[in-house]
Formats: structure tokens, C-alpha cells, sequence
């Protein structure tokens, strides 16, 4: 596997990246957690989540957002970093990249659906534990795309039943796969691998056409 380390100019802020080309015309974005708390690029997911899309032929860009490690700029509270990610698409554009898919880890999972009612167009989604006892998700939706929501039996802040009633409300719930690890928080320490191998089942069976 092979990164490259990028240093991206967005309009107001130059974006510290990791990115890889892959083999064909489609590409996943990839969000962190939290900035606050730690999260960045190199989070253990983030780090399961682009191995594995890379093993499956996707091109790759893993960013770290605003303020965290050599990223200019300072935590925008989601709509900052929203836009982040609406400009890293635009980069993948410029790349070539005809398809873009998105996958997020917690608080980047808040971020990317915002992104996507900001206009951002991804043809599937892989969403590890959106906090959705911790962060507003009430006024998020998930496009309706093939999509994979991940989360711990232990998961301290998505829990099974929380997760449930706001995937009530999507608007094409067929398209709706979820994944519940068992012995898993919402760290996922040890549980890197069945992670990987829920996401690559998901993008074989459901996502993978011409990245391959």
C-alpha cells in the first residue's frame, strides 16, 4: 500500500493529506473523529477503512481536517470541516476521479452528512459508529445510497437502539445495511480486522463496479 503525503489549498486553508490513486476512476473519502478528542487521519479506523478500500482497487484521500496536525486554520464546530470535505471532493474531481464514496468514522460521520446536504454527491457510504447519542443528528438523513453503518455491542455513544430510530427515517431504507460487532466500544482496539472484513463484503456485494 502507498500514500502519498499531500499538502492541499483549499480557498481559505491549506488541508495536510494522505492520498492514494488506486486502479480505476473511483475514489473514497475518508473523515476522522473528533478533533477535540484526538481524532485525525491516522485514527486506527480511519487507517482499517482506507486499507481496505485500497485492497479493493478505490483510490483513497484521508485528510486531516482544520487545525489538527499541519491542516491550517482552527475547529469550525462541523460546518468548517463540512466544507472541508466538499473541497477534498473537488480535489478527487480535478484527480480524474469520475465516482466519489464516502466513509467516516464518528464525529466524521456528523460531518460528511452535512457535507452531503451542503450538495456533496457520493454513490455509497461507510459510516463506523455515528454519535448519535453524543452529536445533533436529528435534522441528518443519508442520501439514498448503498450504505454500511458499523457500531460496537459496547458502543458508548451509538447505541443499537439510538442508531435504530434515526435510521427510521431514511429515505430509502432498503439501501441500509448495518453491522453490529460484538465485544466492540466505540474505539474498536483488536477489532480493526472485522471491521475490514464488513467493508470489504459491503463494497464487493453492494458498491464495487468498475474499481477493480
Amino acid at each position: 500500500m502507498s500514500e502519498t503525503p499531500l499538502m492541499i489549498q483549499l480557498p481559505d486553508v491549506k488541508l495536510e493529506a494522505l492520498y492514494a490513486k488506486g486502479n480505476g476512476k473511483e475514489a473514497a473519502l475518508l473523515c476522522h473523529p473528533h478533533p477535540l478528542y484526538g481524532g485525525s487521519m491516522d485514527n486506527n479506523v480511519v487507517q482499517a477503512l482506507q486499507e481496505t478500500y485500497e485492497k479493493s482497487g478505490f483510490g483513497t484521500l484521508r485528510f486531516n481536517f482544520r487545525g489538527v496536525g499541519r491542516s491550517e486554520g482552527v475547529y469550525g464546530r462541523g460546518q468548517s470541516e463540512a466544507r472541508d470535505v466538499l473541497g477534498m471532493a473537488s480535489y478527487l474531481r480535478e484527480q480524474g476521479f469520475e465516482v466519489l464514496h464516502g466513509a467516516a468514522y464518528s464525529y466524521g460521520v456528523w460531518v460528511l452528512l452535512i457535507a452531503a446536504g451542503l450538495g456533496l454527491k457520493v454513490e455509497s457510504l461507510v459510516l463506523a459508529s455515528p454519535p448519535v447519542d453524543f452529536l445533533p443528528f436529528d435534522e441528518l438523513q443519508l442520501p439514498a445510497e448503498p450504505s454500511l453503518v458499523t457500531l460496537g455491542s459496547s458502543d458508548q455513544f451509538c447505541a443499537v437502539d439510538s442508531l435504530q430510530s434515526w435510521l427510521d427515517g431514511a429515505s430509502a431504507p432498503d439501501l441500509v445495511h448495518v453491522e453490529i460487532l460484538p465485544v466492540c466500544d466505540h474505539f474498536y482496539w483488536e477489532r480493526e480486522e472485522a471491521l475490514s472484513e464488513f467493508v470489504a463484503s459491503f463494497l464487493k456485494d453492494h458498491v464495487a463496479r468498475t474499481a477493480t
